[in-house]
């Protein structure tokens, strides 16, 4: 056990069972992740293309491969008042 795990329980001791159940809450909520939300860290990562997905968008290619955003900057700055 390392010195501050020991630092840690010697803190711990004297309190009332019921900030013991609260700091449990804590920890339980705040620092362990739960299998679930292991699994959506996990999946939140990007995928080899550097995209990250999320949603329901996960895995959908929302613009053809042949639009080439990039076309529409002069429209975009007019509409947004930003003239290059």
């Amino acid at each position: 056990m390392s010195t501050l795990q020991r630092q840690v329980i010697q803190s711990l001791n004297g309190l009332s069972d019921d900030n013991l159940k609260f700091l449990l809450d804590m920890i339980q909520r705040f620092m362990k992740p739960a299998e679930g939300e292991r699994k959506a860290l996990e999946k939140a990562r990007p995928d080899r293309n550097g995209i990250r997905r999320i949603g329901s968008l996960e895995g959908q290619n929302l613009i053809d491969a042949d639009y080439d955003i990039d076309e529409c900057n002069d429209e975009i700055a007019e509409m947004f008042g930003v003239m290059s």
